[in-house]
């Protein structure tokens, strides 16, 4: 990847969010729970590449020290683990419910990740 030069270990350590989701959530909401996983994650992806491609590797303001990847990751982490904690206080959602659920934080997690990353 062209924004930092981490380790490949780094750079997908988010995919240890799969199995723990996966381990979460009741079967009928697995397929829901792994396409809002993977869309976050590719996602994340194309926010850190299109802002590195820009020049700006810490941000374009430069208030923070930490690489835009590293914040793209904790904030995307903080939306899994809100996730997985709506999957364990609502087992009984199913389709339409669920799927909304799903969209929403996903929006959500773009769009707070892109003012983190912007920062």
């Amino acid at each position: 990847m062209i924004f930092t030069d981490t380790s490949f270990l780094f750079e997908w350590v988010d995919l240890m969010w799969l199995p723990i989701i996966l381990l979460v959530v009741k079967k009928h909401q697995r397929w829901v729970s792994a396409g809002f996983f993977l869309s976050c994650a590719l996602m994340m992806r194309l926010q850190v590449e299109l802002i590195a491609s820009t020049g700006y590797l810490h941000g374009f303001l430069n208030l923070m020290s930490s690489d835009i990847f590293s914040r793209g990751l904790a904030t995307y982490s903080l939306f899994y683990l809100l996730y997985c904690g709506l999957m364990i206080y609502s087992p009984e959602t199913r389709g339409a419910i669920l799927l909304a659920g799903a969209i929403s934080i996903f929006f959500a997690a773009l769009l707070v990740s892109m003012v983190v990353m912007v920062l």
